[in-house]
């Protein structure tokens, strides 16, 4: 009776043992070599394999095999098309600066990329790499609930000094919503189409006349400032015109008992005019310390000109 008992056991726990990966000499490889999903959940991962002579080498090339398919299927030209009557001439460098963006929020989605099995076969190493679309949903998920915030923020002021960004952003979020899509099952709506905001900028003046009055001022202000008025569709005219914005920039030497430095506020004061009358009116200070005045000047630049790009819009030119 004991020796039957334990038989009993003895075949239970063979049958509840786990099966075990194939060895090196095995004349068989594992399903999900050449079928990732008999290995994996496809409603909750998406899954890729790699084939190395290490594992590490595999884990590898695992991981760039998903990081392919993930953008195989989604992969396609940045196009801003416009009608015969609109060119954009920032277009190529917005293209670009979209393409970094989602490189930025792909990388980040195939960190968390995991492996889920190893096996050996015929002297291969083979790796098994799985996303949880869960995980990925939710981190691209974030990032279209930032994109669509600040997006729909601008598009409901209608400003052409924000056409650039609105369709920056608008580019942005549909490619990323694609992404998204293949994690979650489907896509986001959004407020507007591309049609959409073409069709808006093209109920506004193609160019319009502007007086810019340039007062004390770093060139390399001024160049920024010229460069997103005449992108927004202004004419830069030395006359006079219906529309106006100046500039100003004020320099205070402040206290710094450091030998060799000097310590500088810096304001700038943009003005806008119309008809000969002052509109609005932004203003933004820094303080930086530097070798002299040019020195701490340059060291604001990235500062100043990110700030006129956001809040140009804040004259009221439209």
């Amino acid at each position: 009776m004991k020796n039957i008992l334990l038989l009993l056991l003895v075949s239970s726990c063979a049958l509840f043992q786990s099966k075990p990966e194939l060895s090196e000499n095995s004349k068989e490889s594992p399903g999900w070599i050449y079928a990732p999903y008999e290995a994996c959940s496809e409603e909750a991962e998406l899954c890729a394999t790699g084939e190395a002579k290490s594992y590490a080498e595999a884990d590898a090339q695992a991981r760039n095999n998903l990081a392919s398919i993930f953008e195989v299927k989604v992969k396609s030209e940045l196009n801003i098309s416009t009608s015969s009557t609109q060119t954009f001439p920032w277009s190529g460098a917005v293209k670009q600066e979209v393409q970094q963006s989602l490189q930025e929020s792909v990388d980040q989605i195939l960190e968390t990329v995991q492996i889920k099995k190893h096996a050996k076969h015929n002297k291969l190493s083979y790796a098994l790499a799985s996303i949880d679309r869960s995980k990925a949903s939710e981190l691209i998920g974030g990032r279209l609930t930032k994109l669509d915030d600040e997006l729909n923020t601008l598009w409901a002021k209608r400003s052409r000094t924000n056409l650039r960004k609105i369709v920056r952003l608008y580019l942005e979020r549909d490619k990323l919503n694609e992404r998204y899509s293949i994690v979650a099952g489907s896509p986001r709506p959004s407020q507007m189409t591309y049609k959409d905001i073409i069709a808006w900028r093209e109920t506004r003046p193609k160019v319009e006349n502007l007086t810019l009055k340039i007062g004390q001022a770093p060139d390399w202000m001024s160049e920024k400032l010229k460069e997103l008025l005449t992108e927004a569709g202004f004419r830069i005219v030395k006359g006079d015109a219906n529309k106006a914005v100046s500039l100003n920039v004020d320099s205070i030497k402040e206290f710094l008992n450091v030998e060799g430095f000097e310590k500088h506020t810096f304001t700038m004061n943009l003005t806008s005019f119309e008809n000969g009358e002052k509109n609005k009116v932004i203003t933004a200070s820094e303080t930086v310390t530097g070798r002299s005045q040019a020195d701490a000047l340059l060291k604001v630049k990235n500062y100043f000109n990110d700030y006129i790009e956001q809040h140009l819009s804040d004259l009221h030119l439209d």
